[in-house]
């Protein structure tokens, strides 16, 4: 049974990702998951479940749960809590419409460029400075499709041009504000500023600026092929009202309360500031209260801007919901694969092909981005896949930072290749066509920035 358990939770892995591609409930699938190679590793002899500092129930099958709940414990301390408030500042920020006013400031400078095609490269760059705070890649897209959409088919950009630029903008989550990425740095051992600073943006400059290029010649190849053809759908802009907004009642110094707690980090970190010293979460509590106090002085309404203020509360409960319960039973379920075996069996199979990091980097991100593209969303098999990375890393002898990025490189920048993503289905709606029209259009730049991206994580790492 012990040689065996291994490949039984092998096993138990594949029917996992089946259950994933059939859109069950990632988290009660993980969930089970995980109790079954927990309950896998206890029929092959394996009776210390619990991690140091737990006390044992007195009974094993209770020790399944307090596994579970010492496990979530940890997590709400360390990075749920951090994911917990940035998705509340995050929320916070939309509500009084501090998001909107960005995106609309951080757009004129656009229209003073002529070419219509250049407009859309620099629109595709501009997303990623945006991806700084805007951290979901459908919200992301709706805030593109009401304000940049409009513009790009007035200057002559084909609908579904437009929305494969904007269905993959969002190729990278930057932490501090992403709770994808804090869990990627978390698990790695680093800073989520450090992880940001050193790893994550000597990856996705070059990768996004490769997809710039590929996207203003794709598109605009696309488009005179397409006319010519007689097969491109005209888009009415008419479809799209962009009617005056709440940010557009708003100063001009809105658009700088989304960014404070970056500045606050970029500052006072260990690299710059050495002597003050901010996590994630305290700057977003500054943000949060100067957000408050700023808002107010503008309205003038007490009772109105602590009503819009408590949308952070209403945020953190909204991430806890989507985000870090899926973390709690990601736990469990990496938990029961190191437990079972599995896990020891995959450093001894890398170590005997020769693979080491970079190899086994590459394997898991190929099973990663196998997942996203059939399910829409990298989410659930990188958060159920990233917590033995650590573990990897130290049976192969290496860093766990290179396997943990390319990991999320994986499960970022396949996602638009994906017909039931949501953000692909939303830009395709805007542009009244497929979604297939639209990956036809998004999988040589996003194929193309991933492969920069490994490549420069290997290179550099």
């Amino acid at each position: 049974m012990h040689d065996a358990m291994p490949y039984i939770a092998l096993l138990i892995v594949v029917l996992t990702g089946i259950g994933i591609v059939k859109k069950l409930q990632v988290n009660i699938l993980l969930l089970f998951a995980g109790i079954a190679l927990n309950v896998l590793a206890i029929l092959g002899g394996n009776m210390d479940l619990l991690p140091k500092g737990t006390h044992s129930t007195g009974f094993i099958g209770f020790d399944l749960f307090a596994l579970l709940a010492a496990l979530s414990k940890h997590q709400v301390a360390t990075t749920g809590f951090i994911i917990l408030v940035s998705g509340g500042f995050a929320a916070y920020m939309d509500q009084i419409g501090a998001t909107d006013k960005l995106v609309s400031v951080c757009l004129k400078p656009l229209r003073k460029l002529r070419n219509p095609y250049l407009i859309m490269g620099a629109v595709f760059i501009l997303g990623h400075f945006l991806g700084f705070v805007v951290t979901s890649a459908a919200g992301m897209a709706m805030l593109l499709a009401v304000s940049v959409y409009p513009l790009l088919i007035g200057l002559g950009v084909s609908g579904v041009a437009a929305a494969a630029v904007i269905g993959s903008v969002l190729v990278v989550s930057y932490a501090p504000s992403s709770a994808i990425a804090v869990l990627a740095a978390n698990t790695a051992g680093i800073d989520p500023m450090s992880y940001l600073i050193q790893y994550q943006l000597p990856v996705a400059i070059p990768a996004v600026i490769t997809m710039a290029v590929l996207h203003v010649l794709v598109q605009s190849y696309l488009d005179k092929k397409d006319t010519a053809a007689g097969i491109l759908v005209k888009t009415d802009p008419k479809m799209i009202e962009a009617k005056t907004s709440k940010a557009e009642n708003l100063p001009w110094y809105y658009a700088l309360l989304p960014i404070v707690p970056l500045i606050l980090l970029f500052i006072f970190n260990k690299m710059v500031y050495k002597t003050i010293v901010l996590d994630v979460a305290v700057a977003m509590f500054i943000g949060w209260v100067i957000g408050i106090l700023v808002d107010l002085l503008h309205r003038r309404s007490l009772n109105a801007c602590f009503e819009d203020g408590f949308a952070m509360f209403k945020g953190m409960g909204h991430m806890m919901q989507s985000v870090v319960g899926l973390i709690f039973v990601a736990a469990l379920f990496a938990a029961g694969l190191k437990n079972a075996g599995l896990v020891a069996l995959l450093i001894d199979a890398a170590k005997s092909v020769g693979f080491g990091i970079t190899g086994t980097g590459l394997v898991m991100s190929g099973v990663i981005g196998l997942v996203t593209v059939l399910t829409g969303s990298g989410v659930a098999s990188f958060t159920g896949l990233v917590p033995i990375a650590p573990s990897l890393a130290a049976g192969l002898g290496g860093d766990p930072i290179p396997l943990v990025l390319m990991m999320q490189i994986s499960s970022e920048f396949l996602r638009p290749l994906s017909p039931v993503a949501g953000v692909i289905i939303i830009v395709a709606g805007f542009a009244n066509v497929s979604p297939l029209t639209v990956i036809r259009r998004t999988w040589l730049p996003c194929c193309a920035g991933m492969a920069v991206a490994l490549g420069a994580s290997v290179l550099f790492f």
